[in-house]
């Protein structure tokens, strides 16, 4: 009690010193913008560059005007500094924590799924040790806060004119600086002036955490598209082949069936199994088996099924973003919508919350017609942490058992999400064992809990398949193929291994999958392609219409097979410069016509092409 007298004391006398205004703006500018930035991430190196460059200049008058806004407003000095101090820190603190995991600053679009990623935390992580950190920092900082309030000078600041010329200055000088487009950061524009994609961590490198996240505020990254109109894509839709009406009316059910961090581990050397991992997989890959490569690893399921379902490819967009996060909030062509034009009924299940990833608004807005994630389902039998895959079959099943006309199913798991933790699966007696002495015992418990899920995956899709078999009268397409590859203690365990991962082929991104069908359908080259190109092989395999972009993209595939941020390859598996490719003619219509269907008026969909 004497200290904290003490210190009260010795307070007052400041608060009455005539100096003390002065200083306590030095001392706010150290708070709200030197504090801030090196919270946002604890960089030494990263923060002498910043304070060294011209937009520190930048940062301070955006902060200062920020907290004249407040004052000129409330005309309580302290209520401004806790409304300025309070949100930056804890958006520094927030972004450091983002930029730790994964390597990626706090975008705003991050806050539209902030719900989610507390389900998902409290699902796939430790939701103990992130809620305790984040109250601690806002218990942190709301201290900081009141104990500089108490502080505070009673300064005398009624008169109304002069809140108003604050605020009108506060407000001018903000908009000078830019809080918008002004400063936003380009890659540099190629001689071809053909493509820019927004190089947001540049942005954030160059103009500091509270800048950057600001411009982004009021601007999402978009294709860039020099002449877009009816006219442009109209001649690009033009020059397609033209395609003829299949007079048959050949409808097969098409189940498309994708199994969570999916990797055919046979590959990976030195392990010992009680028994075949995935034996129904290998004895259909020998028939028809297929390569994909996926625009992520380890995680990002939805930057995976966005390429799955629209032929989008992620090469077009900022490596930043989540298409899913950020935009398909209008009607927006996919497999789903063309099959539905066809007479088909499609529908998506997914053993997960259905905002989980913005679903619940991205999946109708894609055309299917019902979307059962996991509040939805009759069947919710865990294997594991999460719904398995079993259950998730058993809801599919009813499906076909309930409709007449033809449906298109896309089955997305959840049983083998991370975290592959040891001993997940230590209770069920048919569970495999796995071993290698390559690894340690932790890491060997990782890799059993994988290869559980793996088995799992394998026993619902030969029970899918099996289903088919039965109904002979029902011409059926499955495809099964993973989202990408699991983290498996991030990529220590596929090095101890030896299984390369960087091997300059885009290894990291090779998924594998097999096709199956009760009727006959043409070979496939397993040439390996990009996840983008498979709404449009799912089409040729089962016979059905396509619609413009899809029929570009078929003509597309036989120039080019892979079109990903980590290469560009041609049809003979030659790697071309990305320069190269967007300055090309295939490029240039590429761009215009998803940002057409994305961003634009739809135009192909509109018009008889």
């Amino acid at each position: 009690m004497k200290i904290i007298h003490l210190f009260l004391s010795k307070t007052q006398k400041i608060r009455g010193n005539k100096w003390w205004g002065v200083v306590f703006l030095c001392l706010s500018m150290l708070l709200l913008i030197a504090l801030p930035e090196a919270i946002a991430w604890r960089d030494g190196s990263r923060y002498i560059r910043f304070f060294t460059s011209p937009f520190a200049v930048v940062f301070l008058l955006t902060v200062l005007s920020t907290l004249g806004v407040f004052y000129a407003l409330f005309n309580n000095y302290g209520l401004a500094w806790v409304l300025t101090f309070v949100p930056v820190c804890l958006l520094a603190q927030i972004n450091q924590m983002k930029y730790a995991n994964n390597s990626k600053p706090l975008f705003p679009w991050d806050i539209l799924i902030v719900w989610e990623g507390l389900k998902a935390a409290g699902s796939m992580a430790d939701p103990t040790q992130i809620v305790s950190l984040t109250l601690a920092v806002s218990l942190a900082f709301l201290l900081a806060a009141a104990v500089v309030i108490f502080m505070l000078p009673k300064f005398s600041f009624t008169a109304f004119r002069k809140r108003v010329l604050l605020l009108t200055v506060s407000v001018v000088v903000l908009t000078a600086m830019g809080v918008g487009q002004r400063f936003r950061v380009w890659f540099p524009e190629p001689a071809n002036n053909s493509v820019r994609i927004a190089d947001l961590d540049a942005e954030y490198r160059q103009k500091g955490f509270l800048i950057a996240f600001l411009n982004n505020i009021t601007g999402l990254p978009k294709i860039h598209v020099e002449h877009y109109s009816e006219e442009t894509i109209g001649k690009i839709a033009n020059g397609l082949p033209k395609t003829t009406p299949d007079q048959n009316a050949f409808q097969p059910d098409i189940i498309v069936f994708v199994s969570e961090s999916f990797f055919d581990m046979t590959k990976l050397p030195g392990i010992t199994y009680s028994r075949p991992v995935n034996p129904f997989f290998q004895e259909l890959k020998k028939q028809n088996g297929i390569k994909w490569f996926s625009p992520s690893f380890g995680g990002q399921t939805a930057n995976a099924e966005f390429e799955m379902l629209t032929g989008f490819p992620l090469a077009l967009f900022s490596p930043q973003v989540v298409p899913y996060r950020l935009y398909l909030r209008r009607k927006t062509e996919s497999i789903a919508s063309v099959l539905n034009a066809a007479g088909y009924k499609s529908f998506m299940i997914h053993p997960y919350y259905r905002n989980f990833w913005s679903r619940n608004t991205v999946i109708p807005n894609l055309g299917f017609n019902a979307f059962i994630a996991l509040e939805d389902m009759n069947h919710t039998d865990k294997r594991g942490l999460f719904t398995s895959d079993d259950a998730l079959v058993s809801e599919a099943i009813d499906i076909l058992e309930s409709q007449q006309q033809p449906v298109f199913l896309y089955l997305m798991t959840v049983q083998n999400h991370y975290p592959f933790e040891a001993g997940r699966y230590d209770d069920y007696d048919d569970a495999i064992q796995v071993h290698s002495e390559k690894l340690n015992e932790a890491e060997n418990g990782i890799l059993e809990s994988y290869a559980n899920g793996i088995l799992d995956s394998d026993r619902a899709m030969r029970r899918i398949v099996d289903y088919a078999k039965a109904h002979p009268d029902r011409p059926t397409l499955v495809l099964f193929h993973g989202d990408h590859l699991p983290t498996l203690k991030g990529s220590v365990i596929f090095q101890k291994l030896g299984y390369e991962l960087d091997d300059g082929h885009l290894a990291r991104h090779e998924v594998d999958g097999v096709v199956w069908s009760n009727y006959a359908i043409e070979s496939n080259d397993n040439a390996g392609y990009q996840m983008c190109y498979l709404p449009m092989k799912i089409l040729q395999w089962a016979k059905q219409p396509m619609s413009v972009y899809f029929r570009f993209l078929e003509a597309l595939s036989k120039d080019y097979s892979i079109i990903h941020t980590g290469g560009i390859y041609d049809s003979d598996g030659k790697k071309i410069a990305a320069s190269e490719f967007f300055s090309s003619e295939a490029g240039y219509n590429l761009r215009h016509l998803v940002y057409d269907l994305m961003f634009g008026e739809a135009y192909s969909t509109k018009n008889d092409y």
